[in-house]
């Protein structure tokens, strides 16, 4: 019976390879963890947080979306507090009395009274216009923080979603450097038995691999920890999460829409409204004091009795002399003044910040690029390689070790693509409260 010969060449490296596999060290790195697949595309299972909309606190979790909740409730009424904290309140009043007299036959009479007062400033000085406008700012920059709380949170939680995913590529190209460890101190170990190798290099081997595995085991702790920061965050499993992909923010929006630039030119708008209350507040005031209401009084003697309406009006003007007026003046001028100065130190800080992340993102991608043109060598020596198996010049090992290098620098390249999207996350969220797309 004839064999054809390429039909013995193929059996020869399974042979081999199927050799080599046993005569490795059975290790289990996983332990009892499974590694699991990457992350599932969209539309290969339905996905619950895919059928939200995809508001600003949609991935959130119910607890978290019930504190900014009442946290936007508080700024509302705060606001509506302070709008309207310059009209004065209504007093009423109301007495009853009944009195007997020493004089006269021990003669009684009898009060009753029933009254509406009011102290209502007219005139501040321009106190109450800057009491309004105070309002108004004060509410903008507490909603610009709450939109700066609420994008840090899905800034966060879309971090550890990437990092969780970042983790795991590194954690399957650890595997990959494991095995080829494992195939370098085999190969030592019966190069050293044989009186061919240096005891040297297979103890450096030997470290290499001990090195490797205590990366592998931070790498298992990495990518729990990064599973607790998603749970305080959302109900989300990340493993069944379809990651949307963030784009390169333009310089100019995001310089002018940065969500802690707003919050600081709000700020320095409500301290100079917040300045003019407190300069105000020393200048004159012109005060209307107004009462009316019902009058009764009954007396046995000869005053007689009164039974109607009295009323009474009139206007106050107070200036208030105060020994630490000039200093705390000057306190909410400086008090807006070093706003300002803040405000304008984070637009030069922006400028620097987004330059440093394109260098960055330039950066990762040069490495990419480097990574990809390694592959095509790769993909050429396995080729070489695997020739030289099938004609004997070559063993498994080099087909092994080959195969676990070009998988390494695979994973290098789904690293460095994942660092990309998390320096543009950070930019997205600089202007953004949530992922608009999902």
């Amino acid at each position: 019976m004839r064999t054809d010969k390429n039909e013995i060449n193929t059996q020869t490296v399974k042979t081999q390879l199927t050799d080599v596999a046993k005569m490795l060290p059975k290790v289990d790195y996983n332990r009892s963890m499974k590694i699991q697949q990457p992350f599932l595309i969209a539309g290969i299972i339905p996905l619950l947080v895919l059928s939200l909309q995809a508001d600003d606190l949609s991935l959130l979790s119910p607890e978290k979306r019930s504190l900014l909740y009442h946290e936007q409730e508080r700024i509302d009424a705060e606001h509506q507090k302070l709008r309207y904290n310059w009209l004065s309140p209504i007093n009423l009043s109301g007495s009853y009395s009944r009195d007997k007299s020493a004089q006269e036959n021990s003669a009684t009479s009898t009060t009753e009274s029933l009254s509406a007062s009011i102290a209502q400033d007219l005139f501040r000085s321009g106190g109450i216009t800057y009491q309004i406008a105070y309002a108004d700012t004060k509410k903008q920059s507490e909603n610009d923080s709450y939109n700066l709380t609420v994008s840090d949170l899905n800034l966060q939680l879309f971090t550890a979603l990437l990092s969780y995913q970042k983790n795991r590529y590194e954690l399957e190209q650890s595997q990959k450097k494991l095995d080829n460890y494992d195939i370098e101190i085999f190969i030592k170990r019966q190069l050293y038995d044989a009186g061919k190798a240096d005891i040297t290099e297979l103890n450096n081997a030997l470290m290499d691999k001990s090195a490797e595995l205590k990366t592998y085991a931070s790498l298992r702790y990495s990518i729990a920890e990064q599973r607790y920061a998603i749970a305080k965050l959302s109900d989300i499993d990340p493993d069944h999460f379809s990651l949307p992909t963030f784009e390169l923010i333009r310089e100019e929006d995001y310089l002018k829409n940065r969500l802690d630039l707003r919050y600081a030119r709000s700020q320095s708008d409500m301290y100079d409204n917040l300045y003019g209350v407190t300069k105000s507040g020393y200048f004159p005031t012109l005060t209307l004091n107004a009462s009316t209401g019902y009058h009764y009084y009954d007396s046995q003697s000869s005053l007689g009795k009164y039974d109607g309406y009295a009323y009474s009006t009139g206007l106050a003007l107070t200036l208030p002399l105060t020994y630490n007026a000039s200093a705390t003046i000057q306190e909410a001028k400086a008090t807006y003044l070093k706003q300002v100065a803040d405000t304008a130190d984070k637009e030069r800080d922006s400028k620097a910040s987004y330059g440093q992340s394109l260098a960055l993102i330039d950066s990762y991608r040069e490495y990419i690029e480097i990574t990809t043109k390694n592959l095509s060598l790769y993909d050429e020596l396995i080729t070489v390689t695997k020739a030289g198996v099938d004609t004997g010049y070559k063993t498994g090992y080099d087909l092994l070790t080959l195969q676990n290098t070009k998988a390494i620098e695979e994973y290098t390249i789904k690293i460095n693509e994942l660092n990309i999207q998390l320096e543009l996350a950070k930019l997205y969220f600089a202007i953004n409260t949530a992922k608009e797309t999902l």
